[in-house]
């Protein structure tokens, strides 16, 4: 009782906190059509961030009650059923003292904030400065310890609940994450706002709990805002309540509950099951206190474990995190807990500003999941290519991209589209295995396609990792462009297929009836409307992408509420909302956790440690052993081999080897991990590689995001198979042979993308290449000759092929702040691709490289000669000059 009045407490929180947050995005873009900012949307984006973290962590703690946290879950679904509680119990346990961690650690760590904070505050008052204002926004984000706090509390009654089914010898299957994951769709048996299934007394510890909220948060600056926030979600759960009484003279819910009554447990089976959660947290704190005597393969092993059997992944990330900085190495010092978690208060979490797009987007697409808007996509399709051969199957791979686009989530679009469509397939004598194909891989399309969910966070993920100077860090707005081309041709494939299989099965075909594509194409103006806005709004600069998400959310609640009316204000969004906020909290404690993990990384080199374990073969050691004394790494003895264009005998030691040992790798990491989960676990270990080798980052996102998707269908673990098994009624082994041809139409698809970059980099998205070195050198790591140009008579030296930073421009080392990298290489000039300022403050030309004279054979060295020499010779860098 009292966990479902505190769910309702959250529920109507996150519902209050999300509409805010939309309302305000919307105001501040609308006004901003006009030139006007007003003074009271001056905290606009304050409120959107804060609200963010705010709805995200709530959505975290509704996670964690339904038992729905993103997990790997490879190993523990072939248990059977009482190994597996017992392996759920465990994972849970240890998953709450990750959590306890992390929100100790993050609490402590913004304790300190606080008293630096209130440091300036006596230093100002001793300087005389009155009424300055000093930063006091990390008030705000104590939602994340206390998010945690609940998480573990959430997950050690789930530890017990397994440990007393076990020992009353259960053997149902356990609840732990579902296989579809979040992915799968939820459907429930019935469709009410909340407070309707809540009795009275749910209802008033739910206030109550509101009010303690404005009880810990007197004396900060959070009251203010979060009191109009509670007297809103209390307004929402006190007004249902006293009509309930006036109508019914009761307290009673409206809506029957259906949970059934939980079975009882004796003494003996409830001190069993205490007695197993105090095993399991006693064998933790120990290991905690003897963390130095562990050795690190042990505890990264026990970690890996620990994922693979089903424990939630932010306790894989987050305890493997705080297990490598609380045990340090030789190279990497141990570090205390608030040190090694306050990054996630900083710029790389809390503080990113494009978070607030993934709240935002997921709710426009679970609006449109629960409305009537993929039957009038496929009436419009249908009306307008019917007529073609194979056309019911080109509808269902324009309606499935379209709204997988929305969704964000290809196991949602299976069981909407594929549901619609499977059925009329078959009537129309579409062949049985082609249909089943089609819906089980129609929800892989669309990914590559902003606003995908997908897309985004691997974009944020991404733009995260550090890279060296004069190498462009990736952009959102430029990596939505990069997947326009590779999603355009997997759709052009799978439609030509559908073409193919529609004439050579002589299915029928209707006639076109203008009539009824006009009513159609009326029905769903709408929905269709909607891309030209978002994709319009964004071009001509009238929002970004939080603002963009907001328009968004906001068009599709005013669609499907007031015009459609396919939704209820009162009864649907109070439940649609919060469930939405299910998956965000998902993907944000696991994002938390991964910033953690990332900056451990980044601390102890993990990166460049993974490279050289990849690329230094007995070459580099040799060169490396034969110039000691100039370099003192293997990664710059295999840079050095590079450039000459010899092998250094590694696994890898090329573009092409990387990315065939990547596509392959990916494949298998689809079929196993969700999607996200992917994201923020491989993409920091695949990022200095690929710079290495010069990968374009915005080319290497797409390569990586098409290869997850072919992983969800691949046999035998796909999680697109299990989810079209569950829907379609199929076994799972039946679905293997029918969705070979689709996959390999998308491993044609990735090819294309993978060796030919210009199909991703050719819509705008990344026009740069990975490494932004100056033109005078002669070749780029992995073997690819770059021949100097030809300069004629010698030029005027020490400008470098015009890398020279513009005069008065003593900050070139890295971007400023809220700087894209075209903006930083006008400024700096750090491709050589922009004329250079000479003094006086007009442009000149840059000068070309210079060429040693009497030198006609520099376009590459001679044979055994080393580059040293050769750049003595030819002065093909700035410092042999």
């Amino acid at each position: 009782m009292i966990d479902r009045g505190l769910l309702l407490a959250e529920s109507s929180l996150s519902l209050v906190i999300v509409l805010i947050m939309v309302l305000v995005a919307v105001l501040q873009a609308a006004v901003g059509l006009f030139g006007a900012q007003p003074a009271w949307l001056g905290s606009a984006e304050d409120i959107v961030m804060q609200g963010t973290i705010w709805a995200a962590f709530l959505g975290a703690s509704f996670a964690t009650r339904g038992r729905r946290h993103l997990a790997i879950d490879a190993l523990g679904r072939i248990l059977p059923d009482r190994a597996r509680r017992v392996v759920v119990a465990v994972a849970a346990t240890l998953g709450s003292v990750v959590a306890f961690s992390l929100a100790r650690g993050i609490y402590e760590a913004l304790l300190d904030q606080a008293h630096t904070t209130q440091e300036q505050i006596r230093q100002f008052a001793e300087s005389g400065i009155a009424g300055a204002e000093v930063d006091r926004s990390y008030q705000f984000h104590f939602i994340i310890p206390g998010g945690f706090l609940l998480i573990g509390a959430r997950l050690l009654l789930h530890a017990f609940h397994e440990w007393l089914a076990t020992i009353r010898a259960g053997t149902s299957r356990p609840e732990g994450v579902a296989q579809g994951g979040h992915d799968a769709p939820r459907e429930s048996a019935v469709r009410c706002a909340p407070v309707s299934q809540a009795t009275g007394l749910e209802i008033g510890i739910a206030i109550a709990s509101l009010l303690g909220l404005l009880a810990i948060a007197r004396g900060t600056t959070v009251l203010g805002p979060l009191a109009v926030v509670v007297a809103a979600a209390a307004m929402m759960l006190a007004v249902p309540l006293v009509l309930r009484w006036r109508a019914r003279r009761s307290l009673d819910p409206t809506v029957p509950v259906s949970d059934g009554a939980a079975p009882t447990a004796t003494v003996g089976q409830i001190v069993g099951s205490l007695a197993g959660v105090a095993v399991v947290i006693g064998a933790a704190w120990y290991g905690i206190q003897n963390i130095q005597s562990i050795p690190l393969a042990w505890g990264v092993a026990f970690f890996v474990g620990m994922a693979l059997l089903g424990a939630p992944l932010f306790s894989f990330l987050g305890g493997l995190a705080l297990f490598l900085w609380l045990h340090g190495t030789a190279d990497t010092p141990a570090m205390s807990l608030p040190n090694a978690v306050e990054d996630v208060l900083g710029p790389h979490f809390a503080r990113m500003s494009v978070l607030p797009t993934i709240p935002v987007f997921t709710l426009a697409g679970y609006l449109m999941s629960e409305s009537r808007t993929p039957e009038r996509l496929v009436r419009v399709a249908r009306a307008f290519l019917g007529f073609a051969p194979g056309g019911l199957g080109i509808v269902c791979v324009l309606a499935s991209a379209f709204f997988t686009i929305f969704s964000g989530a290809s196991g949602i679009t299976i069981v909407a589209i594929g549901g619609l469509l499977l059925p009329a397939l078959l009537k129309d004598r579409y062949p049985e295995k082609f249909s089943l194909g089609l819906v089980t891989t129609g929800g892989a399309l669309g990914i590559t396609f902003f606003p995908c969910l997908p897309l985004i966070v691997y974009g944020i993920v991404a733009g995260l990792q550090e890279v060296p100077p004069g190498v462009e860090r990736l952009e959102l707005e430029k990596f939505f462009l990069s997947g326009i081309g590779p999603g355009l041709l997997v759709i052009t494939l799978m439609v030509a297929y559908s073409l193919i299989i529609g004439v050579r099965s002589k299915v029928p075909r209707s006639k076109f009836d203008a009539r009824e594509a006009g009513a159609a194409l009326w029905e769903a103006k709408w929905e269709l409307l909607l891309p030209v806005f978002l994709l319009g709004g964004l071009k001509y600069g009238i929002f970004g992408p939080a603002q963009a998400a907001a328009f968004t959310a906001f068009y599709v609640l005013l669609i499907e509420v007031f015009i459609y009316k396919d939704l209820s204000l009162t009864k649907d969004l109070p439940r649609i909302i919060p469930e939405s906020m299910v998956l965000v909290g998902a993907i944000f404690v696991k994002l938390c956790a991964a910033t953690v993990l990332t900056f451990y990384f980044v601390q102890a080199q993990t990166a460049d440690h993974l490279f050289e374990w990849l690329t230094c073969g007995p070459p580099a050691e040799q060169y490396l052993a034969a110039h000691s004394e100039t370099i003192g790494t293997c990664r710059e003895a295999v840079d050095a081999l590079a450039r000459v264009g010899k092998s250094a005998g590694g696994l890898i030691d090329s573009p092409i080897s990387f990315l065939i040992a990547l596509n392959v790798f990916l494949l298998v990491v689809g079929m196993l991990m969700d999607i996200f989960s992917a994201i923020v676990v491989i993409v920091p270990l695949i990022m200095g590689i690929a710079l290495h080798f010069n990968i374009n980052p915005y080319h290497l996102g797409i390569i990586f995001l098409m290869n997850l998707e072919i992983g969800y269908l691949m046999p035998p673990m796909g999680l697109n198979l299990f989810i079209a098994g569950f829907r379609f009624e199929r076994p799972v082994p039946d679905l293997y042979r029918v969705v070979l041809p689709f996959i390999a139409l998308f491993v044609v698809a990735l090819m294309v993308t993978t060796y030919v970059p210009e199909l991703t980099l050719g819509f705008g998205g990344g026009g740069h290449r990975g490494r932004h070195e100056a033109v005078t050198r002669p070749e780029r790591p992995g073997g690819r000759d770059v021949q100097p140009e030809k300069a004629g008579p010698r030029a005027e030296p020490a400008d470098g092929g015009g890398t020279t930073p513009p005069a008065g421009q003593d900050d070139c080392d890295a971007q400023r702040d809220d700087e894209s990298f075209d903006e930083f290489d006008r400024r700096c000039n750090i491709t050589g691709a922009y004329p250079r300022i000479v003094d006086g403050g007009t442009r000149a030309p840059s000068p070309a490289p210079a060429v040693a004279p009497g030198s006609p054979d520099c376009d590459e060295p001679r044979p055994d000669e080393s580059f040293e020499a050769f750049d003595r010779r030819c002065h093909v860098t700035d410092g042999a000059r």
